[in-house]
């Protein structure tokens, strides 16, 4: 297998690939990430199977509501 490292910023990153994963070939660190991504990939789609209909909709969101309230006070308060 022959991996191109000609375009921008592959080759520092299958180097950083290679160094987080101990491998010391290219391929070898590829294949632990495609691994690990798929193992990562497979316990996500589990807890999301286990989560109410409800709340993964809700977080499959680009946004998520959010409220703020801001209380503020000048001086000292009598009760």
């Amino acid at each position: 297998m022959r991996i191109r490292t000609d375009t921008k910023g592959r080759d520092e990153t299958l180097r950083l690939l290679m160094q987080a994963t101990g491998e010391k070939t290219k391929t070898g660190a590829l294949f632990v990430a495609a691994e690990h991504y798929i193992a990562d990939k497979r316990n996500k789609e589990d807890v999301v199977d286990q989560l109410d209909p409800e709340i993964v909709e809700t977080l499959s969101t680009r946004e998520l509501p959010m409220e703020i309230v801001i209380k503020t006070q000048v001086g000292t308060q009598t009760d």
